[in-house]
């Protein structure tokens, strides 16, 4: 039997060897393209010739653009409803998901399905239920003697609508999440409340709440992440007309239709580093949360 050659028997060669083809890949996906786009962020380059190195002229441009800071309101604004809604409806479906019951099951992988759709299919999907003419939901206003609603043509409906679909889409995360959450949660605490006659909302508040917190805090970092970067359901619907423009779809416009590529990478770097900022003070507080236990 021919004998390991050492150089496979050190260990931190193996766990280098392991590790490089994860690096390889991060490199150049994440790492190379971060960088790339540092770097255009400081030129001008509108699809022509070479870029022109131009300092920090593109981000005094878009701390005094109006349309960027209306972009980030919209964001903020939809990061805030959504998270808010995907929690308070997650938190009743788990709640009723916890519970034995028959063809809970099937309830189950209905409450998942969301998930399974691509989000640009979501978004044309729900296109075609809320258009005005032969949209499913205005046929069943019409139906119940009310009227159409343009539902992405109207600046009352359309930011509505989009978080909407956002949060029918994702909705089934933060269920599943919590769920997980409760079904891990230890019972004699839950037992010996109810031994003391505590209320089921006392027990809700004072147990399940903060022992759920650490999953809260997950659903809010990944979330806050992933909003701040919500294209799809523009894509499929307003094409960020009707004042439904966000950050991400800010930062396709001006790279790819005004060809702006400069001006484009400096929003978008602009809107990694909020992103940034804003989950490690997230990171910081959910690892407060577990040190507490």
């Amino acid at each position: 039997m021919r004998a390991r050659p050492e150089f496979y028997s050190d260990d931190r060669v193996m766990r280098w060897l392991f590790v490089a083809p994860l690096a390889a890949l991060l490199l150049c996906f994440m790492v190379f393209p971060t960088l790339y786009s540092l770097w255009m962020s400081f030129t001008d380059y509108t699809m022509r010739g070479s870029p022109e190195f131009i300092g920090l002229d593109n981000y005094r441009y878009l701390l005094a653009d109006a349309e960027f800071w209306s972009a980030l309101r919209r964001t903020v604004f939809v990061m805030v409803v959504s998270i808010a809604a995907e929690l308070t409806a997650g938190m009743a479906l788990a709640l009723l998901l916890n519970r034995e019951f028959r063809g809970q099951n099937v309830l189950r992988g209905l409450c998942f399905a969301p998930l399974l759709v691509s989000p640009l299919a979501m978004s044309l999907m729900w296109k075609y239920i809320l258009d005005v003419e032969y949209g499913v939901v205005n046929h069943t206003l019409a139906a119940l003697g009310g009227s159409a609603r343009p539902w992405f043509a109207d600046g009352d409906y359309a930011l509505w609508t989009v978080i909407l679909i956002s949060v029918w889409q994702w909705l089934p995360f933060s269920t599943f999440v919590l769920l997980a959450g409760l079904r891990g949660l230890p019972r004699d605490q839950f037992e010996s409340a109810r031994v003391d006659g505590a209320s089921p909302a006392r027990v809700f508040f004072r147990l399940t709440l903060p022992m759920l917190r650490p999953l809260i805090l997950i659903i809010v970092l990944l979330r806050t992440m992933w909003l701040m970067r919500l294209f799809d359901p523009l894509y499929g619907t307003t094409r960020g007309g009707v004042d439904t423009e966000l950050l991400d779809w800010l930062v396709y416009r001006v790279s790819f239709v005004l060809f702006d590529v400069g001006l484009g990478s400096a929003y978008a770097m602009f809107s990694l580093y909020i992103t940034l900022i804003v989950c490690a003070l997230l990171f910081k507080r959910l690892v407060a949360a577990m040190e507490r236990g």
